[in-house]
């Protein structure tokens, strides 16, 4: 909701369930600049960005291609896969989630990118891809921990799903 705000986007209804495309975005000020983060809503993979500005939204797919790109490449997913993934993606559309648990991994993720960027934030480019690697290592939980994953092995997964 706070990046709907800041962002002011046409708001489009639109079912994301079981979408590998969809993301969830959120942001917090640090240092009185935007620390923004994306999660994808299947495999929690994050991708991490400092210093955003409104006019870095002017092209969202092309800030949105160019983040995830970076990410994943630092990820060390086979370029050819990350690029079928990118060549997908055509149009940012922005909603309201109605998914709440959703919105709870959303938060917890925002809260260990800020502990990670306390380790250092690279200031000269807006892709954070070492703390993005580092979220992306860590064990996510499920049904109360029942279910552990790691996002960087789930989007490794889906990624081979469009070979």
């Amino acid at each position: 909701m706070k990046l709907l705000n800041f962002l002011k986007p046409e708001i489009t209804e639109k079912n994301t369930d079981d979408d590998f495309f969809a993301w969830h975005g959120h942001y917090l000020a640090m240092d009185r600049k935007k620390f923004l983060i994306l999660m994808n809503d299947l495999t929690r993979f994050c991708v991490v960005l400092y210093g955003v500005q409104k006019k870095h939204f002017q092209n969202p797919v092309d800030l949105f291609k160019r983040a995830i790109f970076i990410a994943m490449d630092s990820q060390g997913y086979q370029r050819p896969l990350i690029q079928r993934y990118i060549d997908e993606i055509n149009e940012v559309t922005y909603g309201k989630s109605k998914n709440r648990q959703l919105i709870s991994r959303l938060n917890r993720a925002v809260f260990s990118a800020w502990v990670y960027a306390e380790d250092g934030l690279y200031f000269d480019v807006l892709e954070q891809p070492q703390i993005s690697v580092r979220m992306n290592r860590e064990p996510v939980g499920q049904d109360q921990w029942k279910i552990v994953s790691f996002p960087d092995q789930k989007m490794d997964e889906y990624l081979h799903l469009l070979e």
